[in-house]
This record gives C-alpha cells, structure tokens and sequence, in this order.
C-alpha cells in the first residue's frame, strides 16, 4: 500500500465517482448516495462559506450522531477549515475550554444542543444544523472559495482528560486518509460493507467506508438494544467498538437474541480486555474480530490484525504496525530499542502521527521526541514476525515497594474465571509499599475477597496478590465507554478510608 496523497474531500470525490449509486448514509428516515453525499456536502460547504467560514477556521460539531452530521463534518473537511466534533456530555465548563484551547469560532449545534449552546453565552458564533443541511441540492455553479490541501489541519480532536484536562489534537488530511485506507485493507472492507456507527462521531468517524465506498449505518440511539436491532435490520456486516460496549451488547443479546448473521468482521479496542471476553464476542456473533491498536494522538490507527490471522494471533495480539506507522519497543528506563519478546513503551513515527497538541509546545515535545518518535505511554512488546502483544499504559503501572506490577497481567488471570465479569485492576496509595494492588471486580456469579486473591496467588509472584478487592456493580465510564479510571480510583479510595 503506497502513501495516498489526498485530501478527505479528494477521497470522498473519487469514491462518488467510482459508486455514484451505492448507499453512503443510512439514518432513521435518511438514505444518500455516494454522489448526494458529494453534492450535498458541498452544497452545505458553500453555506458555511456565505457565513463567513473560511479555509483555516476551527468549526466545532456539537450534535448527536446523525447522518446530517457526518455531511457537516464532510462540507467543513471540503471547505479546508479545521473540524472539532464535541465530546456530546460535555458540561458549560468542558466547553469553554474547548472553545478557548483549540480557538474554535463557530459551533454547529442541533436539537437539544443547540438550546443548551444557546443557554451557555459562550464567545463564539452558533449555527443550526438544520441551516446547513436541510433542503440540500447539487450546486448549480461553481462558488469561488478557497480549498483544502492535504497538508492542512483536517481536525483537532479532544483527548479523554481521564488524567486531567483534554488536550487538543491536531491531525491532517494526509495522516487520516491514510489511517482510513489502512484500515480498510485490514478489514478487507468494500463497496457491499455497511459499517454500524456503534462508536460516538465524536470519538471515531468511521472514514474507513468512505475509502472503499461502503455504507454508514446510523442506529438512532447508542443502546445495546438499539444497536442489536439496527445490525439485524440493515444487515449490516461490520461492528467495531470498544471492550465495554461489546460485553453490554452481549448482555442485552443473550436477554434478547436477535438476527446477527449478516456480521462479518470489525475492530476491538481502546482498552484492554480478557481473552474469554474475546472469545465469547467472536462465539456469540460469529464474525472475525480483529484486535486493533490506536490513540488519538496516531490518528486512530497503530496496529491491527488481519483477516487472514490465525486465531491464536487473534487472541493473544493485537496484530502488527499499519504501513503507515513506523514502530518500535524502548525501554521505559533508558529509551533504547528493546529486541523481540522484551516489554517496553511502545513508540511510533510516521504520517500517522499528529502534528501535535494545539498551541501546547511543552507537551508536544513530551511526546514527540526529536527524531519524530511519537511516545504513546502503552507498554508491549513484539514478537520475531512483529505483532504486538498489548500489556498496558505505562502511567498504570503500579509500582509497590519498588516492584513493577502491570494491572493487565491480573485482570487477566482474574477474568479467566467465569464468576468474574469485568474487572479494572489499579494502584491505592499506601504508607509503606508506597502503592498497593486493588482489584475492583463486577462479578457474574457469587465469589468472595479470599477467592479473587487465590486466583492471584496460584500464578503469579506473591507481591502481585491484591491486598484490597471491591466488587462493584458497574464501572464508571468516560463518554467514549473507556473505563473512567481517575473516578474509580477515587471511589475505591473512598470505600477504602484511606488517607
């Protein structure tokens, strides 16, 4: 696969020519074409032109996921302005530090949002969905505007700010048209794909069908049971989401089994999660689940299996570095290459990395070094063919009496049990050990403390054994369904009375 030197609208033309006719949206009452999508979004490109938004200005997309909105976020990406799609809970505080973090001038809003924008005073120009994308046509002549190149700024992308306030991202067109045909080749998608948007839009554009031409298909809610229904009505053939939004769809399937048959493939990723759980996914919607590795910061894409994997490949990595991405294993401590089989930080260079974080020059070169070397904060380690077996984030790590204990390594052990449902495990402060190991554990069936130690203690070294296990109910959870694992640790902190 060569380097595609192409904007997004570039990728979105050519596609409209090659199947003007195939679907391109699927949205409850909304169906377009490939050739609609390429008229409407310039047509929508156009009107935001007439109101003053020009190639370069940081457009922020507040709204559900909706058909409407990926046009909008279409028309901006052709019209060469920067696209920051909002996180869809944010709080008046959350958004006025995007507003003034990332220089946002104007936020489309819909429905609900757009009141609540309204309501927040914010400094900035709003503009109704509706104004853009209602009662579109093709253009009936050329609008002398200014267009995007692939070197620009296609998007800035909040992080997750579990560990502290987001940071703003900025990617170019270059580094996402090339993650989305990666991903395509991985997933060996085509026209005849439809992708179901599990994933908020805010989090992941699912660019990837557009690369090949296949169809978006919008659930009108992001519920378990929403989403079962809208695979087995659209027939939709390929399902990526995170380890949390799998184990609900999972739980609500075996309450209300439905007509999956029409699954083929999708990605699983974003965190970490048990072998078992793998298994149980690919058993009860027999599909090819490819594991997958990305971050923000890589435009999404880093690693992934697959199809062609064998299964054992399949459940123990998560495949090898795209061909967009150059990767390698340094040492935490030293910051040399490590050799196969040897665990470290797992560090990437290439079109695939982000130009850095918006007017945050410190923390830029935090994480990218001097030669380019973007340092993601995963730990792993490579294999002689290359894949990457994932063992977790580098600030996770808990380090108790001096010893390194990687939280993947026991929730792994524990979630082999079949009692155990989900489990995070984390470090608690403590007066001697410094830190010490706390399992939280939601549970299937009913076990005890004593009983989730013993798991421990029959495999792995004695100082890895949890001192504390909380069983909880739920986890709670960032807005892209990530483990929120500041909050947790403060809850279990909490529970515990420690001081």
């Amino acid at each position: 696969m060569g380097k595609y030197n192409m904007t997004i609208g570039q990728v979105l033309g050519e596609t409209a020519r090659r199947f003007p006719g195939r679907p391109a949206l699927i949205g409850e009452g909304f169906r377009c074409s490939y050739r609609e999508l390429d008229e409407y979004s310039e047509c929508a490109a156009d009107r935001l032109w007439a109101q003053g938004v020009g190639r370069g200005a940081h457009v922020g997309v507040w709204a559900n996921d909706q058909p409407a909105a990926f046009l909008c976020f279409c028309a901006v990406w052709k019209l060469g302005a920067v696209l920051l799609p909002l996180c869809t809970g944010y709080t008046k505080e959350e958004m006025l530090h995007c507003v003034q973090a990332a220089d946002i001038v104007v936020i489309v809003a819909d429905g609900e949002y757009l009141e609540t924008l309204r309501r927040f005073e914010l400094p900035v120009k709003i503009l109704p969905l509706r104004t853009l994308t209602e009662n579109l046509s093709p253009p009936t002549e050329k609008v002398e505007r200014s267009e995007a190149r692939c070197e620009d700024m296609d998007t800035i992308l909040f992080t997750s700010g579990s560990t502290g306030k987001a940071k703003p991202v900025c990617t170019n067109h270059l580094a996402r048209v090339n993650t989305m045909f990666a991903q395509a080749a991985a997933l060996d998608a085509d026209e005849t794909d439809i992708f179901c948007m599990a994933l908020p839009m805010y989090h992941c554009f699912s660019l990837t069908a557009v690369a090949v031409g296949a169809c978006l298909c919008f659930p009108p809610d992001r519920k378990g049971r929403t989403i079962l229904r809208t695979i087995e009505k659209e027939r939709c053939t390929v399902l990526t989401a995170v380890p949390t939004l799998f184990s609900v769809l999972l739980k609500r399937y075996r309450e209300e089994p439905c007509d999956l048959s029409s699954l083929q493939t999708g990605m699983i990723g974003g965190s970490t999660y048990s072998p078992q759980l793998y298994q149980e996914i690919c058993r009860t919607f027999d599909f090819t689940l490819l594991p997958s590795l990305g971050q923000t910061e890589a435009s999404a894409g880093i690693t992934s299996c697959a199809i062609d994997d064998p299964p054992e490949l399949r459940l123990t990595t998560v495949g090898r570095f795209f061909q967009t991405v150059e990767g390698c294993i340094r040492s935490v401590r030293t910051g040399e290459i490590l050799p196969p089989g040897e665990e470290g930080e797992i560090c990437v260079r290439g079109v695939s990395v982000m130009l850095g974080y918006y007017h945050m020059p410190e923390a830029t070169k935090e994480a990218i070094d001097g030669d380019g070397w973007l340092h993601t904060g995963d730990l792993g380690k490579l294999d002689a063919r290359g894949y990457l077996t994932y063992t977790g984030r580098k600030k996770e790590l808990i380090i108790r009496g001096g010893e390194n204990i990687a939280p993947g390594e026991i929730e792994n052990i524990l979630c082999e049990d079949p009692r155990v449902d989900v489990v995070k495990v984390i470090g608690v402060p403590d007066r001697h050990y410094t830190e010490e190991v706390c399992a939280c554990v939601v549970k299937r069936e009913d076990m005890t403390e004593d009983e989730v130690r013993e798991l421990v203690r029959c495999r792995a070294a004695a100082f890895k054994i949890p001192r504390y296990v909380l069983f909880m109910d739920s986890f709670p959870l960032l807005p892209n369904g990530k483990i929120d694992r500041k909050t947790l640790q403060k809850t279990a902190i909490e529970r515990l009375s420690i001081h």
